[in-house]
């Protein structure tokens, strides 16, 4: 069933059947995003992560992720002119 799901997403059947063989062929990637997660306080389902700084928990309101853009967006911009420097 997850090879037909994954075919039906658009991924590479072989390639797909090759990963679901190799239960670690993605072990690493898959624990160095779940440290990040929990670096970033991700302790429930939905999470939602924006920079890969900010992270906003559970279902909010749209002002939440309006305002979390907006300051991903903005220590962003900083970055880039402060690393322009």
């Amino acid at each position: 069933m997850l090879l037909d799901l994954a075919v039906e997403a658009g991924l590479d059947a072989d390639e797909a059947r090759a990963v679901l063989a190799d239960e670690s062929a993605y072990a690493a990637e898959v624990r160095g995003d779940e440290r990040e997660a929990a670096e970033l306080g991700a302790n429930s389902v939905p999470f939602f992560v924006f920079d890969r700084r900010y992270g906003i928990s559970g279902g909010q309101p749209a002002e939440v992720f309006t305002q979390a853009l907006e300051q991903a967006w903005a220590s962003h911009v900083a970055d880039r002119s402060t690393s322009n420097a």
